[in-house]
């Protein structure tokens, strides 16, 4: 009789480890754009831990982003490297239509750099951070170290039966667009060079992990793109008949957000139910947006505000009763997570990304299957949670609740196991066990060693 196989469950784990990462992070900054503030957030979750190099444009000067970062983080061990565009991609003008291609441009100076430092430093890994669209890898996957690419998203297309809510150039912008999605996803020999060659890759959505499967044959892990700092504390208070249901939508002024479904939804609602909408943006499709109020009859009932800085943005989220969501195609929407950051509840369109973070308890799900149907929905939708203050507490409460999900802390946990499991794959004598240094000594004394090693 063979001897039975035993398992010793309290067997000891390897020890997490501090490694060398070098991050591409063509935007970061705390300070500017979504996908700005994506990158930092990244960069900097990933320096608790870890030595990092970030290859970043330039925008801001990297002296100006060390001192953001020792502001924030003493602790940190961090190096911005800043990679000016060729002379090709500096002189494309940096408008919608050759962003792309600059940013291509930029990818080849950024292998460059990243080829120089690897040789000096050997990394122990490299992650493509932003932009989070699956159209463009960068080309540091080919330095021959575990690549780890992502969130990624913009596999979403504008759905079909919506093509009827863009104006002309909108609507072949958006069939345009798919075509060339579906080239990218299938055809393209980099982009699916980039994904077999990934050690790892993030989906930004369940939709997106399936695109990926799909198309490309790779298997993704989901993670939200972007997240949120803690969510608020205090207890919101829900709307009442003494004022008006304040409705807040915020988003680019551009064909695909969808804002003419709710200007024809407040147009169904009834004659005596008291509400205003406030809305944050600027774009394109502005001019025709405040025409098609007009004619609707609601312009009287609606606040332009322009875009202001994103500080100054966050205090609409708070001030509204329901934050609504009306993107026919979107990774996720930072918008999102700040209402639920907020306590406000959401009435937003259910699919794609949006799906992952809304959740019963804390929005109001709205169906995407026509545009007549979308606005009756969001209708009823808004006199329903404007109606019911204990449904509006019991959202708002869960809205908080479900806001914890996508907190930073949490992401960059989840990310750093990723890392963690890379790292395992190293011989133990090139990083350094991941301890969390409690004095000025003991941090001095890790930075010494990971200098060294980088030396050897």
């Amino acid at each position: 009789m063979q001897p039975s196989l035993t398992i010793n469950q309290d067997a000891p784990k390897a020890a997490p480890r501090s490694g060398r990462l070098l991050a591409v992070a063509y935007c970061c900054d705390p300070y500017q754009s979504m996908e700005s503030r994506v990158g930092w957030q990244r960069v900097m979750q990933a320096a608790r831990n870890h030595q990092v190099w970030v290859l970043h444009s330039g925008r801001t000067p990297s002296e100006t982003l060390t001192k953001y970062a020792a502001d924030e983080q003493p602790q940190s061990r961090i190096h911005f490297v800043a990679v000016p565009n060729c002379w090709l991609g500096s002189a494309c003008d940096e408008t919608f239509d050759l962003f792309w291609q600059r940013y291509r441009l930029w990818q080849r100076q950024a292998l460059r750099v990243a080829r120089q430092l690897h040789r000096k430093h050997h990394f122990h890994l490299v992650h493509q951070i932003n932009f989070c669209s699956f159209r463009e890898p960068g080309e540091t996957w080919r330095l021959g170290i575990p690549f780890v690419w992502g969130p990624i998203g913009g596999t979403h297309n504008l759905p079909a039966r919506f093509l009827s809510q863009c104006d002309l150039m909108g609507g072949t912008r958006e069939v345009t667009r798919a075509v060339v999605n579906w080239w990218q996803l299938n055809i393209s020999r980099r982009i699916r060079r980039a994904a077999s060659s990934a050690t790892t890759v993030f989906a930004a959505s369940h939709a997106a992990q399936r695109d990926l499967s799909r198309h490309l044959g790779i298997e993704a892990k989901v993670m939200l793109e972007t997240g949120i700092g803690a969510p608020l504390a205090e207890r919101r208070e829900p709307p009442t008949g003494d004022r008006p249901m304040r409705l807040l939508w915020a988003g680019r002024q551009r064909t695909w957000k969808g804002l003419p479904l709710l200007t024809r939804a407040i147009a169904k609602l009834p004659k005596d139910f008291n509400y205003e909408l406030t809305v944050l943006g600027v774009g394109q499709s502005h001019d025709g947006w405040r025409r098609q109020a007009e004619r609707l009859g609601v312009a009287d009932r609606i606040r332009w505000v322009g875009w202001p800085e994103y500080a100054d943005t966050l205090p609409y989220y708070s001030w509204a009763d329901a934050f609504m969501f009306t993107s026919l195609r979107d990774t996720s929407g930072t918008g999102l997570l700040e209402s639920l950051a907020a306590g406000t509840p959401i009435i937003g369109l259910d699919h794609q990304g949006a799906a992952d973070i809304m959740s019963p308890d804390s929005a109001m799900q709205i169906a995407v299957r026509s545009p007549a149907q979308v606005a009756e929905d969001m209708a009823a939708a808004i006199v329903t949670l404007g109606s019911d203050p204990g449904l509006w507490i019991q959202k708002s409460l869960a809205s908080q609740e479900r806001a914890n999900q996508f907190q930073w802390s949490v992401l960059a946990a989840r990310m750093e196991k990723e890392y963690q499991r890379v790292l395992a794959t190293v011989p133990a004598h090139d990083t350094v066990p991941l301890v969390q240094p409690a004095t000025k000594h003991a941090v001095e004394s890790l930075t010494s060693h990971l200098l060294a090693s980088t030396t050897r």
